[in-house]
């Protein structure tokens, strides 16, 4: 059983019909990445999501398809998602199946935080993967941006396409290759990936109305999550709320400590009891961050600092030399010198 952040199998599905018909071997490629061979058979394993990054990264390569990640999305089964897929597919509206998702991605994804927003009539579907140690990302953010335009669809028509999409990653192929998006704003090295429409978009129906079975849904996942958070350890799932909180002025250790349903005390108590202070943490992933952001984004030093909820671009300096002995201009510049 994967230790660390994991996602189902199935989502491997739409790469492994791509590669079987290019006559490329999918069990290969995730041996090589310590998936297990009945993973590509059995929808509901759960493997780590650092090696399906991998190997969706690497299957790009090899079918010489950067666009992998995008063209594999529309063939995930919904039903292959378990009790998450039966919600999604007896959701009434477009917006209670993308609430659905919002709240329940963690039961076949774990360490990922996706967000529904509404303002001025516009709505914003955000996702990312918390952990900045797993990357690059591209082809894992553009297949489930394209799940998420397919689901959309279910009630909108197969000619719905969001007004702008924005991706984490640089561009890397044509604006011509993103199929079924053309006439989407796209923006390029943002700080998360998301779909951007019009907020009536979320109250278009999607299903003939089955409550009794949507509701019997979310019960199963409600108890599904509760206990896969019961087998974390305290001190990941505070690691996994500060990443959600950073760039939002949530991650202090109040509202962290909220937020997991505890007292700052208690917070404080159960972490010391396994080893750790929270300011050690809150260090912590705010330097993976960093770090990230320095080395595979072209983000100003300011930016990462507001990113961090640093109060100045000079704190934000202050506290990385503390931790790696160089600023990070330093950091970046020795990176770069090392890559090229």
């Amino acid at each position: 059983m994967p230790t660390g952040a994991t996602i189902i199998s199935g989502a491997l599905n739409g790469l492994q019909s791509m590669l079987i018909d290019k006559g490329l071997e999918p069990l290969a490629l995730g041996r090589q990445n310590g998936v297990p061979g009945d993973a590509w058979e059995n929808a509901t394993c759960e493997i780590p999501l650092q090696a399906f990054v991998k190997i969706y990264e690497q299957g790009a390569a090899m079918l010489g398809q950067p666009g992998v990640g995008w063209q594999s999305g529309p063939m995930l089964d919904l039903a292959d998602l378990g009790e998450l897929g039966d919600a999604l597919l007896t959701a009434a509206t477009v917006g209670s199946a993308l609430r659905t998702f919002e709240r329940y991605i963690r039961f076949i994804q774990s360490e990922t935080d996706l967000q529904l927003s509404v303002e001025d009539g516009v709505a914003t579907l955000s996702y990312r993967i918390l952990n900045p140690d797993i990357w690059p990302r591209r082809q894992d953010a553009e297949f489930t941006l394209s799940v998420l335009i397919e689901l959309i669809r279910r009630g909108t028509g197969p000619d719905w396409q969001p007004d702008l999409i924005c991706l984490e990653h640089t561009a890397a192929r044509p604006l011509s290759s993103w199929a079924g998006t053309a006439g989407s704003l796209y923006l390029f090295d943002c700080e998360t990936n998301a779909l951007s429409f019009p907020e009536t978009v979320l109250s278009m129906p999607m299903s003939p109305e089955d409550c009794g079975r949507h509701r019997h849904a979310l019960a199963s996942l409600g108890r599904a999550l509760a206990d896969k958070a019961r087998n974390r350890s305290l001190t990941a799932r505070t690691r996994t709320a500060i990443y959600e909180g950073l760039g939002t002025g949530t991650a202090d250790q109040e509202t962290v400590a909220r937020r997991l349903g505890l007292s700052r005390r208690s917070l404080h108590r159960h972490l010391t009891e396994e080893g750790i202070r929270f300011s050690a943490l809150l260090d912590d992933c705010r330097y993976r961050i960093a770090r990230h952001a320095l080395i595979d984004t072209p983000h100003s030093l300011a930016q990462i600092a507001c990113e961090l909820d640093y109060s100045d671009q000079t704190a934000f300096e202050r506290a990385f030399k503390r931790r790696t002995g160089l600023t990070p201009k330093q950091f970046r510049q020795a990176f770069a010198a090392w890559r090229d």
